[in-house]
Order: C-alpha cells, then sequence, then structure tokens
C-alpha cells in the first residue's frame, strides 16, 4: 500500500510538473512573439542606420571635395584681384605719361603758333 501511495504522489508530481511546463511555455509565448518583433525592428533600425552611416560618409567626402574646390577657387580669385590691381597701377601710370606727353605736346604746339 505504501509502494501505491508513493507511486501516486510521484505520478502527481510528474503531471504537475507537465502542467508546470505547459503553463510556462503559454506564459512565455507572448513574450517570445514580442521579443521576436522587436528583433526584427531592430535589425531594420541597424540597416537604417548603416544606410544613413554610407550616404554621410559619401557626403563628407563631397563636403570635403567642395571644400577644396573652394579654396583653389578664393586662390584664383585672389590672383585675379591682384593681377587687376598690377594692371590698373600700370594703367594710372600710362595715363599721366599721355597727359604729360598731351601738355608737352600742346605746350610745343603754343610755342610754334606764337613763332
Amino acid at each position: 500500500m505504501r509502494r501505491v501511495i508513493i507511486s501516486l504522489m510521484v505520478l502527481g508530481l510528474f503531471i504537475a510538473g507537465c502542467a508546470t511546463r505547459n503553463y510556462v511555455a503559454e506564459q512565455v509565448k507572448p513574450i517570445q512573439q514580442t521579443v521576436n518583433i522587436l528583433e526584427k525592428r531592430v535589425n531594420e533600425l541597424s540597416d537604417k542606420v548603416d544606410s544613413l552611416q554610407e550616404r554621410f560618409n559619401s557626403l563628407d567626402g563631397k563636403l570635403s571635395t567642395h571644400e577644396r574646390e573652394l579654396r583653389e577657387t578664393k586662390a584664383l580669385a585672389e590672383r585675379a584681384v591682384s593681377r587687376a590691381d598690377e594692371a590698373y597701377v600700370k594703367a594710372e601710370e600710362a595715363l599721366k605719361k599721355a597727359e604729360s606727353s598731351v601738355r608737352r605736346a600742346e605746350a610745343a604746339l603754343e610755342k610754334k603758333l606764337k613763332k
């Protein structure tokens, strides 16, 4: 009789253990589904971050190129302004010489006319 009671108790514990496992499985199933959904979303966001990183790197490279080109253009413009200033100075000198030549020519002409 004792053996029957012990056997029933062991059987009861085994059945209770199975019920507990089923209960745990039922409780874990919605949580696992949520985790799977979140994991999928994290992977999607990770892909987007990678894509944005690639775009950022591309834009950063383009920005560096444009900055370099801008520096080169600025240097060319500065040289052009410098050369224009030099040309202006030479033109002023030529104008002064021309005005001086005109005055001398006028003076020579007046001298000739007075004779």
